[in-house]
């Protein structure tokens, strides 16, 4: 009988260990992202689940399903509250640290292609998003275009300056060019 009392103990020291094993890696998977995404996974087959984390891949996400209370333990390390309300039922977070916009536009998607899966939430630097945020960031532009818009804009005030120095030399020119052909006329009937 002591012996059994013993192997119980050992087992749950053992559980034990295995769980801050568990919270570690969370950890250092939430260490330095720029935004962390929760969604509710019910019924999605687990193929479906090995693609999306290839599609995550490239844009530097990842994508683990959890269990709510470790995960709420590693959230609670990272300092992020209000992110324990979003863990019911069989979850699974996104870390990202690449293009969010770009990550979102795949989970709404991958959303959209599966019934079983829901957007909960999530944390994008310090701001809380709700699942309708996290929709509309997905509708986003991706980076690179958004930085193509932010250089037409930063670049139009310049243009228009240009325009506006070149104006007065243009009148001018214009004019000599108009000039010209009747100074060649006046020149010639002397």
């Amino acid at each position: 009988m002591k012996n059994a009392a013993v192997t119980e103990e050992k087992e749950l020291r053992l559980g034990q260990q295995v769980r801050a094993t568990w919270v570690r890696g969370l950890d250092q998977a939430l260490g330095s992202i720029e935004a962390v995404v929760v969604a509710k996974v019910e019924k999605v087959p687990t193929r479906d689940l090995n693609k999306l984390r290839q599609l995550l891949e490239p844009i530097e996400g990842s994508f683990h399903l959890v269990k709510n209370s470790l995960c709420r333990i590693a959230f609670r390390n990272q300092g992020w509250d209000g992110l324990d309300s979003l863990l019911e039922g069989t979850c699974a977070i996104t870390p990202l640290r690449g293009d969010v916009a770009a990550a979102c536009k795949v989970l709404v998607q991958f959303s959209k292609d599966h019934e079983g899966f829901t957007l909960r939430g999530g944390r994008v630097g310090k701001d809380l998003l709700q699942a309708k945020e996290l929709t509309a960031l997905a509708h986003l532009p991706a980076r690179p275009v958004l930085l193509g818009q932010l250089a037409a804009v930063a670049q139009s005030p310049m243009r228009n300056l240009a325009v506006v120095l070149q104006a007065p030399i243009r009148a001018l020119a214009l004019v000599f060019s108009a000039v010209a052909p009747q100074k060649g006329e006046g020149k010639e009937s002397s």
